[in-house]
């Protein structure tokens, strides 16, 4: 009787702490997105209110195109660049463990001291912005010298005259995108770089023989051979697209004229800014919906159901 119930004590943990951190605040927000909520007061129970009026939300429905764009500029970036980056590492150079580390850096750099320097970097008199100037290009620097604008007219409208890449509505978005793709792609390097050193030499050295040149082993051999990796890439760098806050936290605060404004910053700015904690709950679950949406396309595109039948 004992040895029955073995596999339960060691699969029990693990359903606990899955219990704990998934199950139990899953049916906490779909209990609170039922409710009317504002912390000070007991729940006040209104039914399908909360997905009602997100429905008929407009700046809901800015945010979520917002954030759809966001996903779209940074997944295929990210497959792509980390892919050639793992490429680049993929090698006997001396020192190479040394250029591995020095690539994985913005990795474990805070995102409030990368916010912190890309602003900067962003910034009307900022390195970037200098750098343009040297190539004879103005930049998204037309704010800083817009004249008879009264700076705190700027800024009651949302617009911060000493960070112009951010201030500029075309583009604040792709500003943002930009820091998320420089911090995140070294991280999906390291999953590529896994799936590179565990490719056969034989298959490499076969293609070659065969008169391949680089880039023919690259498309014929190694992309197919590494397609589970760029589909857990894929799957994980859009879950993480989608769940973005931090950079826009840090850096634009959702501004200007909610452009940079993302769900997951959305969601915040409800529940601890304007304390409407069931609305709060309400979008979340649209963002869960919108997540698992893609995580699903991102496995059918990536012919996840061939990839895991051949393994």
């Amino acid at each position: 009787m004992h040895g029955r119930y073995t596999p339960y004590y060691f699969i029990g943990p693990g359903l606990l702490l899955l219990g704990t951190f998934f199950a139990y605040p899953l049916l906490d927000t779909l209990y609170l997105s039922l409710h009317r909520y504002n912390i000070f007061n007991p729940p006040e129970f209104v039914g399908l209110d909360n997905f009602r009026r997100a429905w008929g939300d407009e700046l809901f429905w800015r945010v979520l195109a917002n954030t759809l764009l966001y996903a779209v500029i940074v997944v295929p970036s990210l497959v792509v660049l980390s892919f050639f980056l793992a490429l680049l590492l993929d090698n006997s150079l001396r020192l190479i463990k040394i250029f591995r580390t020095l690539y994985y850096i913005p990795v474990v750099t805070s995102i409030v001291v990368a916010g912190i320097v890309w602003k900067w970097l962003y910034n009307t008199d900022g390195l970037l912005n200098a750098l343009l100037k040297g190539l004879g290009i103005s930049g998204p620097s037309w704010l800083a010298d817009a004249r008879g604008v009264p700076e705190v007219l700027l800024g009651f409208v949302g617009i911060q005259t000493e960070s112009a890449w951010f201030s500029e509505p075309a583009i604040a978005l792709f500003s943002v995108a930009l820091v998320t793709i420089w911090k995140a792609a070294p991280y999906y390097m390291i999953i590529y770089l896994a799936g590179l050193q565990g490719i056969p030499e034989t298959l490499k050295e076969a293609a070659r023989v065969d008169g391949a040149g680089w880039w023919q082993v690259v498309r014929n051999v190694t992309i197919p051979t590494i397609k589970p990796y760029t589909l857990v890439v894929s799957i994980i760098a859009t879950i993480a697209a989608l769940r973005t806050f931090g950079e826009v936290y840090v850096m634009t605060g959702g501004g200007p004229f909610h452009r940079t404004n993302l769900l997951a910053y959305y969601i915040y700015t409800l529940g601890f800014k304007y304390l409407e904690v069931g609305y709060a709950a309400a979008v979340s679950l649209f963002l869960l919906a919108v997540i698992l949406i893609f995580a699903v396309l991102n496995f059918r595109l990536a012919g996840g159901d061939n990839t895991a039948g051949g393994a």
